[in-house]
């Protein structure tokens, strides 16, 4: 799958840098913050993964599509469970519900997901 950045770069070095800043405002303390990045993270990600595959993603419905694609072709069940912490982030971002507890573990989730998307691009992971 070396073509992904070829396709995509640019959204690796995007969720990247989001993964990189929800950690820093999750440090400050910046629960909304850090939900709204953690989104963007793993929204990009999928990006880059949905360009390498020739996939529509352009609106956030697309999002369970291409979740679902990712799930098919690595057949690795906790996708479901990454992609579902990326929502409740989103979800997160407009209701201001979730704890800080339970914010660490969604972006636990999201580095996840991020981390393995980049390892089919054969990029190296994102470090904690």
């Amino acid at each position: 799958m070396s073509e992904m950045p070829e396709f995509g770069g640019d959204h690796a070095q995007i969720s990247a840098a989001f993964l990189r800043r929800s950690r820093a405002y999750l440090a400050n303390g910046e629960l909304l913050q850090t939900s709204e990045k953690g989104w963007g993270a793993a929204a990009h990600a999928l990006k880059l993964y949905a360009a390498a595959r020739q996939l529509e993603y352009d609106r956030h419905e697309q999002f369970n599509d291409i979740t679902t694609e990712l799930r098919l072709e690595t057949r690795n069940s906790r996708i479901r469970l990454w992609a579902s912490s990326a929502n409740r982030l989103h979800n997160n971002f407009y209701s201001d519900s979730c704890t800080e507890q339970q914010i660490t573990v969604y972006l636990d989730d999201i580095a996840h997901l991020v981390n393995l998307i980049r390892r089919l691009a054969d990029l190296p992971p994102i470090a904690d």
